[in-house]
């Protein structure tokens, strides 16, 4: 019935809400005029219930929020906005690089220097490189510049 001689909090909520069997709420009622420890919880459990019965009333009164649906008309401009630009950039890149070739300053008309091209073309040994800066010390040691 007890533990250590005290009620358990599930006993006395089935006391309080009226769940115990007769022969089980007596057995309580015996230990809570001796129990000031259990007659403490069960007026906590009391107050406690009185606090939050409102809450079912405010929560009924609270506007429902309604569930956003999908607007497929507006999900579907944006696509076919978003592959309209692509296929615009798509189209108008080629034109733009054979433009920038014929007009000086343009992106055609310049030319990589032989240090970029090498940096291009051996990028994965530059970043491991960058990674392993003692080895870059130890090729300048002996004389050999990386």
């Amino acid at each position: 019935m007890t533990t250590r001689n005290h009620l358990t909090p599930a006993q006395i909520d089935q006391y309080r809400s009226g769940l115990a069997s007769a022969e089980q709420a007596a057995q309580i009622e015996v230990h809570l005029k001796d129990c000031p420890q259990c007659q403490h919880a069960l007026q906590f459990g009391q107050r406690l219930s009185t606090l939050l019965a409102p809450l079912p009333q405010l929560a009924a009164r609270m506007p429902r929020r309604h569930s956003r649906t999908v607007r497929w008309p507006r999900v579907f401009a944006a696509g076919m906005a978003t592959a309209s630009l692509a296929l615009a950039v798509f189209i108008s890149v080629p034109h733009l690089m054979t433009a920038n070739e014929t007009y000086p300053g343009g992106l055609g008309s310049q030319t990589l220097s032989p240090q970029v091209a090498d940096a291009v073309q051996n990028i994965e040994f530059y970043q491991w490189l960058s990674n392993h800066p003692q080895m870059l010390q130890q090729g300048l040691q002996n004389g050999n510049p990386a």
